[in-house]
């Protein structure tokens, strides 16, 4: 997945068992689904039962020096409900059962490449052979406003060291986009004309996240029901504020017993509190919602990074460098999440002693040494000549 995500290419992955691959036939699954919509190849929600409904799309089979055509099936049996059903024409002469199958769209045609031949997945780095040429020719260009963002920012660069216009954390994004000329507001839209500006101080431990986007629980569904409700459960008092600061992860319990899951069958990202052997359902997301806040917010980001010198109000930043990315993965969330790769914060504090409860988001964030599996490939720009 990363590896393709390096590229520029998006695909949709497949597992062949024994007996799907002996019978060369495959469940179309949910994620896979998705991707054949999104590449504008079929929608099986509006396919009927039965044979007579089955679509054949042409396809090329990709090795690692050739490739030859083929073709993929895509129809519902009129058993089993109609369950997607997906058919690679000759898979089993360049397949065993369980290897990982990716495919993607490139030139009107559909090709599959077998990741689990790592001959032809290291392939894709050499620009001669036949997925290398793809990959190369897939990396997009500088839009008009990225290269517009892009020229003010190295006028900014250009500047050299400013003094920050707010103390404390939040005064490096404030002082660029203050620079840039954008007011301060509360807009979940991107930035500059659909990008979004992130800053950042270089040089800090690569452990320190980076905030994706900000997205409330739906109380609605939620156990628990309110901010306040869940402050009140699991609270701790800081100087006489009652508060509730803490990472969530999908990978293990964190110290207030708190983790992340996946379900699947609702499309709900739950936090749970995991105490001994009891599980307690305490808040819930809609994954369709945070898959389009991560596709509207990040259609195109600019990471800006800065060098900083000076404390507090004295503070003051040299922006240098920006990192590019471009169309998340979104189809990657849940198991990032399920990884720990994207993690929740809660910002949670009462305003005042037994009054409203306020927070700095519901932030989920990553590490961007792991963008590369969230995002294509990243472009890099220095701001400064």
């Amino acid at each position: 997945m990363t590896l393709f995500n390096e590229t520029g290419l998006d695909v949709g992955l497949l597992v062949p068992t024994p007996t799907g691959l002996k019978k060369s036939i495959m469940d179309a699954t949910a994620s896979f689904r998705d991707f054949l919509l999104d590449a504008k190849i079929h929608d099986f929600s509006t396919q009927a039962q039965g044979q007579e409904h089955k679509v054949v799309v042409p396809a090329r089979m990709i090795f690692a020096k050739g490739s030859k055509p083929t073709k993929v099936s895509l129809y519902r049996p009129t058993t089993k409900k109609g369950d997607p059903r997906i058919c690679v024409y000759g898979l089993k002469a360049h397949a065993v059962p369980f290897n990982l199958l990716a495919l993607f769209s490139w030139d009107g045609l559909l090709h599959v490449v077998n990741c689990s031949d790592p001959g032809i997945l290291q392939s894709i780095k050499d620009p001669a052979s036949p997925l290398g040429a793809i990959a190369q020719a897939a990396r997009p260009g500088l839009s008009p406003e990225a290269g517009e963002l892009l020229e003010l920012l190295r006028d900014i660069g250009a500047r050299g060291w400013i003094p920050t216009m707010r103390p404390g954390d939040t005064g490096i994004g404030m002082t660029l986009e203050t620079l840039l000329g954008i007011e301060a507001n509360s807009s979940k839209l991107p930035d500059f004309k659909g990008i979004e500006i992130k800053a950042k101080r270089a040089g800090r431990k690569r452990k320190n996240r980076v905030n994706l986007f900000s997205q409330v629980p739906n109380w609605k569904l939620s156990p628990l029901g309110s901010n306040k409700a869940l402050l009140d459960a699991h609270g701790y008092e800081v100087e006489g504020r009652r508060q509730l600061y803490c990472t969530i992860s999908g990978k293990m319990a964190n110290p207030n017993g708190f983790m992340l899951s996946i379900d699947g069958d609702k499309d709900w990202l739950r936090q749970n509190h995991l105490a001994a052997e009891k599980v307690t359902r305490m808040a819930i997301w809609e994954l369709s919602k945070l898959r389009d806040r991560l596709t509207s917010k990040h259609r195109q980001t600019f990471w800006v990074s800065a060098q900083t010198r000076g404390k507090g109000e004295h503070e003051e930043f040299h922006y240098l460098q920006v990192e590019h990315t471009r169309a998340p993965r979104v189809r990657n969330f849940e198991a990032l999440v399920e990884a720990g790769v994207i993690t929740l914060d809660y910002t949670l504090y009462e305003r005042r002693k037994g009054g409203a409860v306020g927070d700095h988001g519901y932030l989920f964030k990553i590490n961007p040494k792991d963008f590369n599996a969230l995002f294509p490939p990243s472009e890099y720009h220095g701001l400064v000549v």
